[in-house]
Parts: structure tokens; C-alpha cells; sequence
């Protein structure tokens, strides 16, 4: 994306990016690896207890709000026409994530976690962005979900992993009730 260099600044962890870094490989190789090899751990595991268990190894992934912009109102024009060329391949990478897991069911339990923006209250430097999500979502635009706290994001993920019922795609409603 070129952007690479402002990593520092915006990740949590303060990571940057080697020139070799692309959203394919970080992202889609690096998932792909993990369902294969966790695929393959469930079949095993299936096979020397002789059943099969009907919810699947749970998997989370985290994906993107963004990456479910063609499924809402004006999501694929603002994806088609107002979004910059990087953020197009971070979506492709996370759809192609989102698609593989969905297709691993029923070996295992896919479970996509989708927030927009993720903050916390100790990291000042987000809260103009953030607040612009919640203004965005509050007017009710469609392609705009709400920010999700790093605790609320992680303790629903843990949540989901450890309920049998859910799986799928986990917008920030689900990850709010998950995290109660």
C-alpha cells in the first residue's frame, strides 16, 4: 500500500511491515495454513475417537466490518468507487479467509469475528477516528458499524469458542451480546 512506513503509528503492537509483506501473504497464506492444519487435527482427532462431533473444532478468525460491504446498501459503491486501491486487497485477502473457513463446516465450527474499528481507552491517538465510526453509525449509515472495544472483541471471541451454538459471521450486535 506505501503506507507501510505509518504501521508504527497506528498498530498496536507497533509492528512495520518488511517490503515483502502484502495482504495476501500476511493474511489469506498465513489463514489458509492455520484451517488446513487445524482441519487436519479435527479429522485425526474425529478418527481415533471414532465420532464425530456435530459442532466442529471451533475457529475464529478476525476479519473485517468492511469485508461485508456487499451485502449492505451502498456498501459495493463505496467499496467500488471511494475506497483506495490498498484497502481493496486487505478485503479480497479477508473475504477469501471468511470464504475458506465458512467451507471447512462441518469439521470445523467457523466462527468470523467482524469489527470495524477496534480501540481502547488507553490509546488517545484513536478516539477522532473512532469517533467518527460512531457518528457514521449513529446517522445510520449502512456501511459504517460501530468501534468494538479490544476487551469486548476478545472476550467474545473466547465466548464464542467455548458455545457449541455459535458460529458465523459475528457483527458488532453479536459481539456486543457475546461479551456481556
Amino acid at each position: 500500500s506505501g503506507l507501510g512506513r505509518f504501521n508504527i503509528f497506528v498498530s498496536g503492537s507497533g509492528s512495520v511491515p518488511d517490503s515483502n509483506s502484502t495482504y495476501d501473504t500476511i493474511t489469506r497464506l498465513t489463514a489458509f495454513n492455520a484451517i488446513e492444519a487445524a482441519m487436519d487435527y479435527a479429522k485425526k482427532e474425529q478418527q481415533e475417537q471414532e465420532q464425530s462431533s456435530s459442532a466442529g473444532l471451533a475457529f475464529c478468525f478476525t476479519s473485517a466490518a468492511e469485508a461485508g460491504w456487499p451485502s449492505v446498501t451502498l456498501g459495493p459503491q463505496v467499496e467500488q468507487y471511494l475506497a483506495p486501491e490498498w484497502l481493496k486487497r486487505y478485503l479480497a485477502a479477508k473475504r477469501a479467509v471468511e470464504e475458506k473457513l465458512l467451507a471447512s463446516s462441518p469439521i470445523l465450527r467457523p466462527i468470523i469475528v467482524r469489527p470495524s474499528l477496534i480501540y481502547s481507552l488507553d490509546r488517545p491517538s484513536s478516539y477522532v477516528p473512532v469517533g467518527a465510526f460512531f457518528v457514521g453509525n449513529k446517522v445510520g449509515l449502512p456501511f459504517v458499524d460501530r468501534p468494538v472495544t479490544v476487551q469486548s472483541l476478545s472476550c467474545a471471541i473466547v465466548r464464542a469458542m467455548d458455545r457449541d451454538t455459535v458460529s458465523g459471521i459475528q457483527r458488532y450486535n453479536e459481539i456486543d451480546a457475546l461479551s456481556q
